[in-house]
């Protein structure tokens, strides 16, 4: 039978890993959004753990749930303290820069080396719990069925809690006395609740067990975590975008909505389909679910993974500045602003595409067929044609293909030989004279790159970064002509 004790707990899980998600996919990448991130994947994965547990039928079957994901017990706590003293740190008030450099930075440090003590006795020996002395309760427990005494190590563990705990609303509470900015005071006065309402759900948790209180309820414990985590999940991502409350909350209530929905989805399939419970189902269903928000919340970062295996570069930074743009779109309310931004991102995409094509008909320089499909000829029309506007073959007549590639080859030539250094700057150990050699060595004369590299005595390094720095500037210089060209005759 499901122990419908254990809904909160689950729901707070998913909870948890859809607030991981927002953070990692809605932030800027930094230290502060990453140690956010973890904060909520430890304890979600705690929380599984304690879900899983507490329909366990067997011993066997609850034993490892229970302890092989009790190490976010100890590590949430611990890095939501790091979370609450990164934002302390990254204050430039004076007062807060000596309190964190003498205080809240040292601390952290004692409370790392104890989470890892305690993480440690949860899996050596029966210091934090005694499982070698696990016990059915028979059914007077309405949470879980078994119960491993606490270990001689268990006071360390909530000594740990209750020290990160006060010290987070402590970092919390003088940052938010202290700043004067409106929309940060605003923020972490949100962030003081969240850090209360973790003080008081950890520590609850922590002591009720120590003391063996069965008052207190554990799926409660877990639900005043889950209202702590939306509000540290929803501020974080503001401190990192500086972006409007009412901006903040629609993004944050439309990414909750989108992945809801999808969960509901999935479940409402797993309850068509009806299939007979087990304890096993139990544990697929609720890592489907779990995969299902990560895969979904995620789906951009993984876009970003494959774009690298199968596309060129630029394409790469086309689809990552289209989708920063539609992201944007959500939380942004200048959007003439923002359209002015995608057409920036958009130019110099082109211009990448300007240098790859370059590149392109660079090395085919010295094959007319191949320059003949070059599709450099259509960026830059107005440079193959002459001053009567029409690009012909030197008799009159219309160019033929064949005509258009040996004129493209005469501007890339022409281009190479304008990179040619002159006066002192000729001096073999210049960086122009080298990206000069480079070009003509290799696209004119054919040599194999090794051999010119062993030539002008460079690195593999050296002369692939010169080669792309060269084929850029002579790309900008052919762009710079086709636009002075088009300028002109926009004139006439």
């Amino acid at each position: 039978m499901f122990n419908w004790y254990s809904l909160p707990s689950f729901g707070a899980m998913l909870l948890f890993w859809v607030l991981a998600a927002y953070i990692l996919t809605r932030s800027p990448r930094g230290l502060i959004p990453l140690t956010a991130f973890g904060a909520q994947a430890a304890t979600a994965s705690y929380l599984f753990g304690q879900a899983m547990q507490a329909n366990a039928p067997t011993l066997e079957d609850w034993l490892p749930w229970s302890r092989g994901l009790l190490w976010g017990a100890a590590i949430a706590p611990t890095l939501w303290y790091w979370l609450t003293a990164l934002l302390l740190r990254a204050e430039d008030t004076p007062s807060l820069q000596s309190y964190a450099r003498w205080v809240a930075l040292p601390a952290g440090a004692v409370f790392s080396a104890v989470c890892l003590f305690v993480t440690g006795a949860i899996y050596i020996g029966d210091g934090l719990y005694a499982y070698s002395a696990t016990v059915e309760l028979a059914g007077t427990s309405v949470y879980s069925r078994f119960h491993a005494p606490l270990g001689p190590l268990y006071a360390v563990f909530v000594a740990m809690l209750a020290g990160t705990t006060l010290f987070a609303a402590l970092n919390v509470g003088l940052v938010w006395h202290a700043t004067k900015n409106r929309d940060r005071r605003r923020q972490f006065g949100w962030l003081l609740w969240a850090a209360l309402l973790i003080l008081a759900g950890a520590n609850s948790l922590g002591i009720s067990t120590w003391l063996a209180i069965d008052a207190f309820p554990t799926w409660l414990g877990h639900l005043l975590l889950a209202g702590a985590m939306i509000a540290m999940a929803w501020n974080v991502a503001a401190y990192s975008l500086l972006l409007k409350n009412q901006v903040i909350r629609r993004d944050f209530f439309y990414f909750l909505t989108g992945l809801a929905l999808i969960t509901a989805v999935y479940t409402l399939i797993f309850a068509i389909t009806r299939p007979p419970y087990s304890f096993g189902l139990l544990a697929f269903v609720a890592l489907s679910l779990t995969g299902v928000v990560l895969s979904h919340a995620l789906i951009d970062l993984g876009r970003r993974a494959l774009d690298r295996l199968f596309f060129a570069s630029d394409v790469q930074l086309l689809r990552t500045n289209l989708s920063s743009v539609v992201q944007s779109a959500a939380l942004s309310q200048d959007l003439d602003s923002l359209l002015e931004e995608a057409k920036t991102e958009i130019d110099e995409v082109s211009a990448e595409r300007f240098v790859s094509l370059t590149e392109q008909a660079l090395r085919r320089l010295n094959s007319p067929a191949a320059l003949v499909d070059s599709e450099l000829c259509a960026r830059i029309p107005l440079t193959l044609r002459d001053g009567r506007g029409t690009l012909t073959n030197g008799q009159g007549a219309l160019a033929t293909p064949l005509d258009r590639a040996h004129t493209l080859r005469e501007v890339l030539v022409s281009a190479i030989e304008r990179l040619k250094p002159e006066g002192e700057d000729t001096r073999p150990g210049n960086a122009a004279t080298l990206q000069y050699n480079i070009l003509r060595e290799e696209y004119l004369q054919g040599l194999l790159n090794k051999q010119i590299m062993a030539r002008h005595a460079v690195s593999e390094g050296t002369f692939h970064r010169n080669r792309r720095q060269a084929i850029r500037t002579v790309a900008i210089e052919i762009h710079h002509r086709e636009e002075a060209l088009s300028h002109r005759r926009a004139a006439e």
